[in-house]
């Protein structure tokens, strides 16, 4: 990432890192193309260096909720195994196959019973649940940011009250949001009675 998109935005990247580590989820909204990705890339980058786990989700694409559930668990997995696209091997190995890549059985144990969900629901819901499993496990600090966080509305009428009660029960996980439609944003987070009220 070029060092020019955070000139002047150190303070920023310190803020956001530290409430995160604190265990606060935070909301990030703007117009596009005002560089709010290569802040929260950068958060993270220094995060992992501390040791924190962090997963990266681009809520944009996602056409339905196994897609963005599978776009989650790939990058929460990315964390133990080191490998890119680690839920394919999940679901070959849960299949009966060999996996395409040598990776050790153990790096991919959390995700074997998602592998084998076949409702879609039911696996988005399970997914939504392994960032909670990861800091169980680990014993270290899960971070998650979801970008273009407003996208995920989109693929179905209870998408963020399903995401609201599975985030507000997990202990040692913290959230980013991120977004460009900032008056949906501010609707969800603000408005009492939608699902995010007042939860970054």
């Amino acid at each position: 990432m070029p060092a020019a998109d955070l000139v002047g935005r150190e303070a920023y990247v310190r803020r956001i890192a530290e409430r995160l580590v604190d265990g606060n989820h935070v909301l990030v909204a703007g117009p596009r193309r005002l560089g709010k990705t290569s802040l929260i890339l950068e958060v993270l980058r220094r995060l992992r260096r501390k040791g924190l786990l962090t997963a990266y989700v681009d809520c944009l694409g996602a056409t339905d909720v196994r897609g963005l559930g599978e776009r989650l668990v790939d990058t929460l997995l990315e964390n133990v195994s080191g490998v890119e696209r680690s839920f394919e091997q999940a679901k070959a190995i849960a299949a009966g196959m060999r996996p395409t890549v040598k990776i050790r059985y153990e790096h991919v144990e959390l995700a074997l019973d998602l592998a084998r969900e076949k409702n879609a629901q039911r696996f988005f819901e399970g997914a939504l649940d392994l960032p909670r499993a990861l800091a169980g496990r680990s014993g270290k600090r899960v971070v998650v940011v979801y970008d273009e966080f407003q996208a995920a509305g989109r693929l179905g009428a209870r998408v963020f009250d399903v995401m609201r009660t599975r985030f507000q029960a997990q202990r040692g996980v913290s959230y980013a949001f991120l977004g460009s439609e900032e008056g949906i944003l501010e609707e969800l987070f603000s408005e009492k009675g939608n699902a995010f009220y007042r939860f970054a």
